[in-house]
């Protein structure tokens, strides 16, 4: 199987002629799948129109949500358009009128590979416990400077209506995955996840304010649920948008992402998702 995986694309941040060179792409690599970790697009009419772009040069396309995918104003949530509609309603009804899997709906298999995912979200296990920063701010999310925008943009709510801690969150996706990987007798495995599921994989920085958003980007629980199954093999993630391709616990860990603009240091949009784009034989 020729597999391509890349993730954080930004299609809305970057633009529509990145899409057109990511379709050239990977229609180039002419993969029987790609999959997709993630973060896409906030705009609904972009999701669409990248799904159908990159479906129509690909047998088979594979995506889950990332956080900026699952994003919506504040006035929507009152409307009931929270970060849950958006997860289990919004983006499989865009995925089936493209024709691309939803990872986050179920498990699929192809070609006895099976391949189980989740958006997934952080649970401060990827926390800097040397920052010193108080829980107050983990709680708002803001802390020298910075400010996590999931908390404004990304409402979870819970049976009664108010937002559910990050934690919370990370638990009922986390047990999502499980579920998944029991359901799949496949004798091999890929998952794929949003967050980060290996510490490795963060990309580390002096400053304080970045110190403290390293505990938003991972969950060191998908790690363990990946790495508890031997069948899994490969493990692709987003989120990061730090690329790297390791060997972490018996399996392949790699993230590919494309990121915006600002991180391409001078590369033109060819280079960019030239780099961001990983052909894998299985």
């Amino acid at each position: 199987m020729r597999l391509v995986a890349t993730s954080d694309l930004h299609i809305d941040k970057n633009g529509p002629e990145v899409l057109a060179y990511l379709r050239a792409r990977v229609a180039e690599l002419a993969p029987d799948v790609l999959v997709v970790a993630g973060d896409v697009a906030t705009s609904p009419t972009v999701l669409l129109q990248t799904f159908l772009a990159l479906r129509s040069v690909v047998p088979r396309v594979l995506y889950l949500a990332g956080n900026h995918d699952v994003w919506g104003h504040p006035t929507l949530h009152a409307r009931g358009q929270t970060a849950w509609w958006r997860l289990d309603q919004l983006l499989p009804a865009l995925c089936a009128e493209s024709g691309v899997d939803n990872l986050d709906a179920g498990p699929q298999e192809i070609d006895g590979i099976g391949f189980v995912g989740t958006l997934g979200w952080y649970d401060l296990s990827t926390k800097d416990e040397a920052l010193g920063a108080p829980d107050e701010a983990y709680a708002s999310g803001e802390y020298a400077g910075m400010k996590w925008m999931d908390h404004v943009y990304a409402i979870f709510p819970g049976p009664d209506g108010q937002p559910l801690p990050c934690q919370a969150v990370a638990a009922v996706l986390r047990e999502r995955l499980a579920a998944q990987l029991a359901a799949t007798t496949a004798p091999r495995i890929v998952g794929v996840t949003h967050m980060v599921p290996f510490a490795e994989q963060l990309h580390q920085k002096d400053h304080p304010g970045w110190r403290f958003c390293q505990a938003f980007i991972g969950h060191r629980g998908l790690g363990d649920v990946l790495a508890g199954d031997s069948r899994v093999e490969l493990s692709i993630a987003g989120h990061t948008h730090r690329r790297s391709d390791l060997r972490i616990r018996g399996l392949r860990a790699l993230c590919s992402p494309l990121g915006y603009r600002r991180e391409w240091n001078g590369m033109t949009d060819a280079e960019a998702v030239a780099a961001a784009v990983t052909l894998i034989e299985l």
